[in-house]
This record gives structure tokens, sequence and C-alpha cells, in this order.
């Protein structure tokens, strides 16, 4: 009668084997699943953060265009106004030799 106990005997031992392996996964699980929610945050936190930077970044860059073309618009007059009295002294200097 050996045999008949011990096949009553192993059904429990595979029950509380799997039970214990069922119990290890579903904790593994958890902690995986709180180390990856922990992850998931901190990356949407530096997200935001990128995406701020890149605003105040692309706000800063359309302000230096705007210095730019104001800078080139007076560097354009300041060169039309020189080419203006180039012509105004090369005119009188043609009117004095003549």
């Amino acid at each position: 009668m050996e045999v008949g106990s011990r096949s009553d005997e192993e059904p429990s031992r595979v029950g509380q084997y799997d039970f214990d392996r069922l119990e290890q996964s579903v904790e593994f699980l958890i902690k995986e699943h709180e180390r990856l929610s922990s992850e998931r945050e901190a990356l949407v936190a530096e997200l935001v953060d990128r995406e701020h930077r890149i605003a105040v970044l692309e706000s800063n860059l359309a302000e230096e265009h705007g210095k730019r073309a104001t800078a080139v618009e007076g560097v354009d007059k300041i060169l039309a106004r020189l080419e203006q009295l180039r012509t105004s002294v090369t005119a009188n200097v043609e009117a004095s030799h003549e």
C-alpha cells in the first residue's frame, strides 16, 4: 500500500509546488509592474521637461530671428545711405572738374 500512499502525497506536493511557483511569478510581475510604472513616470517627466525646453528655445529662436531681420534692415539702410553719399560725392567731384 505504500504505492497508494505515495500517489496521495504527490498531488498535494505538486499542487503546493505549483502554488508556490504561481505566487513567485505573481510577486515578480507585481515588482516588474511597479518598476516599469516608476520608469514610465520618470520618462514622462523627462519628456515634459524636454518639451518645455524646446518651446523656450523655439521662442528664443523666433526672437533672435526678429532681431536679425531688424539688424539686416538697419544695415541695408546704412548701405543705401552710403551709396547715396558716394554718388553725391562723385557727382560733386565731377562737377568741380568741369
